[in-house]
Order: structure tokens, then C-alpha cells, then sequence
């Protein structure tokens, strides 16, 4: 997994991301996830120790109400999945949502990941068929995770190692 360069965590943040950000601005990021808690934690968390990284949180339903307005300005798309599968149900709607070609309104989507609880092979395949950049594991620490999501708006792609 990637890992968090020396000297990219924690510290006090300014309320202005061009100071947190050497000027440039900072990687947004979109979290989705139904429970209230852990997504406005995880967001809280990664806001705190990474000032090069902006995450808001949204629960699904909001998010899929207007799409166009949650992804205008997100750089990447986090979607915490649990023990789902995230070609069925309610997740694979979303992520269908979040990765069809045409957007009402056009412009470019962003990247998708998934955060799954065990990313394992099923979550795997299924992620490869959908064309997410990215399959994060809710066990990972949060340098990594960080790690993962600056990693992913880079271009890159991200999967779990196997075993």
C-alpha cells in the first residue's frame, strides 16, 4: 500500500487551504456514506492530519438527489461500502450513478473509490468491471488511506495487497 511521505501529517491548520497548501489548492474529496458517524469522523480525521486534503461528507441519498451539484468541484469520490458488494443493491446503484460516461450536464467525473471493510476478491473483480480507481480496506491506517486518495487524484490506482 502507499504510504505518507515524511512530514505530511498532522500539525496545526490554517483556516486558508492556499496557506496549508504551499498556494495550490487542496485535493477535494467527496465521502459517501449512510452512517453519520464514521463518515463525518473519517472526514474530520483526514482534514485534520492532512492539509493538503479537503473531504466533505454526504450520505448517499443526498448525494444521488442532485449528482451534478455533489460532484461540481470534487477531485475524488470515496465511497465506503462496508461489507457490501458493490455491484448489487443500493451500493452498485450509486457507483453506477457515480461512473456512467454521460453526466446530466457533462464535464468530466471524477475518480471513484470504494473503502470496503474486507476487500476481497469479489470486491475486487467488481471494482475492476465498474472501472473504480481505487479499493481502499477499512484497515488500513490513515497515513494510507490518505496516501491512497492523493495517489488516485495523481492519476494512479489503488488495490489491496493480496492475501
Amino acid at each position: 500500500m502507499p504510504r505518507v511521505p515524511p512530514g505530511a501529517r498532522g500539525g496545526a491548520r490554517s483556516s486558508r487551504p492556499e496557506e496549508r497548501t504551499g498556494g495550490r489548492a487542496p485535493i477535494t474529496v467527496l465521502l459517501i456514506d449512510d452512517r453519520s458517524l464514521f463518515g463525518e469522523s473519517l472526514a474530520a480525521a483526514i482534514n485534520a492530519f492532512a492539509p493538503d486534503v479537503a473531504v466533505s461528507h454526504r450520505r448517499s441519498a443526498t448525494a444521488l438527489a442532485d449528482l451534478p451539484a455533489a460532484l461540481r468541484g470534487t477531485d475524488v469520490v470515496l465511497v465506503s461500502i462496508g461489507r457490501a458488494d458493490p455491484a448489487k443493491g443500493g451500493i452498485g446503484q450509486l457507483l453506477d450513478a457515480l461512473t456512467l460516461d454521460a453526466l446530466a450536464g457533462g464535464g468530466p467525473r471524477p475518480p471513484v473509490a470504494v473503502l470496503a471493510d474486507r476487500p476481497g476478491p469479489v470486491v475486487i473483480a467488481a471494482a475492476a468491471r465498474l472501472g473504480l480507481r481505487g479499493v481502499l480496506s477499512g484497515r488500513m491506517p490513515l497515513a494510507e488511506v490518505i496516501a491512497a486518495l492523493r495517489l488516485i487524484h495523481g492519476g494512479g490506482t489503488v488495490t489491496p495487497d493480496p492475501g
